[in-house]
């Protein structure tokens, strides 16, 4: 029912409606429809087809407009927003008619809805303060709207990176009672205690113009409902909340050339009104505001975007969609377009015996519906089916067997495609290999364990000598570059390393990434004195890592080897590290 509602209630921004229009036609008479009127009747249906599912009754809302003298407002538009009260949501135009010449105006409603009623004026001069309503029976009491003279708020926007007025840029008037600031303001968290927002465009000369009550506002620009991506630091420049009183309000704005994109639905019209979220490298770092895309599908970013690597995926149950620029140029104003979620089918066999992998379980990353990823199981001939992963990204499988089954289990899928078709993709057989792990009870078990050998290589491709470290007390720390907890650490590691490195102590780095470039740049950014070897150098030579063979779950992880090359603890962080040093390197100096 929600996926319903949604998108039929998007269906309806492409134009202004009257739900209650009925065409009869005489027998025989074939009537010729512009597009537009097609799609217009289109949608229509399918409004009417989701009342009849919610079980809504149509009803006829009345109401009168007045100006401050009392005389009727005439050619004032009515319109405004509405949506099923089971919906969560943006609301979305749903009507439009016309003030006759007394003032008075009818409504083709439903219930159970919510409605922002709200009233234009022709001339822009006068303004009326909107209207929020729940029509939960069939009953309602009539509008009336008195309207005041308006001040008018107006402005110019100007691009200051290329010196040109910025046009046909959509512009927000929004009613800001709570004096949110940009960064933080959502409209459905007060939507029933304020108007709805008010849009228009700059014209060719950048400029616009608004009528509005002595009330407070803030300006928004390609923002529909106001929801912003702009650190605080930077809602100054593009927004204003300000409280217009007796005497015009003047707003000049100086913006950065905006980085946009259009969002297509995958039947090629626009996604409007879409929560979308995007992932984008920016001069100072990286970047992942939430925006959502006006009635074209467009979003607007108005930072400098440098770096080439955007994702895009909407929050709309089954509309999403990932893209990943690497050294390209960002073009102006690419389109993404959504796709359906899909759905993967395979089967695991054991690499080395080739039986099928029964009853086991991995998680499928990253999937659309964030449910801790995808939970699978294969039945008992291996087979597996997946719902929802993502198109166009490299998806991952996670080990999250017992440790009996005794098999890993790591990026088994290949990179999907947008031609990729709709129907289920087979991804044919996936052998899996062996987990290897020292104990099948793995971490947990460790402490006390013999390591005779252990292989591992550098970036330069010099192999692990583990003969070398006879005699030695050594950690073994898991960790990986993009791990904050990790880098944390260097410092103390440093720090015992030097103290203790002379009586025998030694260090090996176990880095688990699997971008080699990454692991190059953060060796010569912290400059570790120790051996660090790197785990992925295992997987591309078919081999089990390191960090499966002793079932690490999360790193850092130390693993503290006595001079006999007995595991002797698992708990290496902070203080933790130097309090078992100072036992192993006593009992040594005690045996000399």
């Amino acid at each position: 029912m929600k996926t319903l509602t949604q998108n039929v209630l998007r269906s309806v921004l492409t134009g202004f409606l009257v739900l209650s229009v009925t065409v009869i036609l005489a027998e025989g008479f074939v009537e010729e429809l512009t597009v537009a009127e097609k799609e217009n009747r289109r949608i229509i249906a399918l409004i009417q087809e989701h009342m009849r599912e919610i079980n809504a009754t149509p009803i006829i809302l009345t109401g009168q407009a007045l100006l401050p003298d009392g005389s009727p407002a005439v050619n004032f538009k009515i319109g405004g927003w509405g949506r099923s009260i089971s919906h969560v949501g943006s609301g979305h135009d749903l009507f439009d008619t016309i003030t006759d010449e007394k003032g008075n105006f009818t409504l083709n409603l439903y219930f159970p809805f919510q409605y922002w009623i709200t009233i234009h004026d022709p001339n822009n001069i006068y303004a009326a303060q909107d209207q929020y309503m729940e029509l939960k029976d069939a009953k309602a009491e009539p509008l009336k709207f008195q309207l005041q003279k308006g001040i008018s708020v107006e402005g110019i926007v100007w691009d200051k990176d290329k010196n040109v007025p910025v046009t046909g840029l959509s512009v927000w008037l929004l009613n800001n009672p709570t004096n949110v600031v940009a960064k933080n303001f959502n409209f459905r968290d007060y939507e029933k205690k304020t108007q709805i927002p008010k849009e228009t465009k700059t014209d060719d000369n950048g400029r616009f113009k608004f009528v509005a009550l002595p009330l407070q506002y803030m300006v928004a620009f390609d923002s529909e409902h106001g929801i912003y991506p702009l650190p605080k630091k930077d809602a100054k420049v593009y927004t204003r909340v300000f409280i217009v009183q007796d005497k015009p309000v003047q707003l000049d704005f100086k913006i950065s050339t905006p980085w946009r994109a259009t969002i297509l639905k995958k039947d090629g019209t626009p996604a409007a009104f879409y929560p979308v979220q995007f992932s984008v490298k920016i001069p100072n770092g990286t970047a992942s505001p939430q925006l959502i895309s006006n009635k074209d599908g467009v979003i607007v970013y108005y930072r400098p975007i440098k770096v080439n690597d955007v994702t895009v995926k909407s929050f709309d149950e089954g509309q999403w969609f990932y893209q990943s620029y690497e050294g390209e140029t960002l073009p102006p104003n690419p389109i993404f377009k959504l796709y359906s979620p899909l759905t993967a089918k395979g089967r695991l066999i054991r690499q080395a015996t080739g039986e099928p992998l029964k009853n086991f379980k991995f998680i499928c990353s990253p999937s659309v519906s964030n449910d801790a990823s995808k939970r699978v199981t294969t039945d008992e001939n291996g087979n597996f089916e997946i719902k929802g992963i993502y198109l166009g990204r490299e998806t991952e499988l996670t080990y999250i067997n017992p440790p009996e089954i005794g098999c890993s289990v790591s990026k088994g899928f290949k990179t999907f495609l947008p031609e990729v078709p709709d129907q289920p993709i087979d991804l044919g057989v996936i052998e899996i290999p062996e987990s290897g792990r020292l104990d099948p009870n793995t971490l947990e078990k460790l402490t006390g364990k013999q390591i005779t050998e252990l292989e591992g290589e550098t970036l330069t491709g010099e192999k692990l000598d583990w003969k070398k470290y006879t005699g030695k007390v050594v950690l073994l720390e898991f960790w990986a570059t993009w791990c904050s907890p990790c880098l944390e650490e260097i410092p103390n590691l440093k720090k015992v390393y030097k103290k203790y490195h002379s009586q025998g102590f030694e260090i090996i780095g176990i880095s688990i990434d699997e971008d080699l470039k990454e692991l190059k740049k953060g060796l010569e950014k912290y400059q570790v004195p120790w051996t660090v070897i790197a785990d992925q150098k295992l997987t591309d030579a078919g081999k089990v890592w390191l960090y499966d063979r002793f079932g690490i779950h999360g790193v850092p992880r130390g693993i503290l080897i006595d001079r006999s090359g007995k595991i002797v603890t698992i708990e290496t962080r902070g203080d933790q590290l130097e309090k078992e040093l100072k036992k192993l390197i006593l009992i040594t100096n005690t045996e000399k």
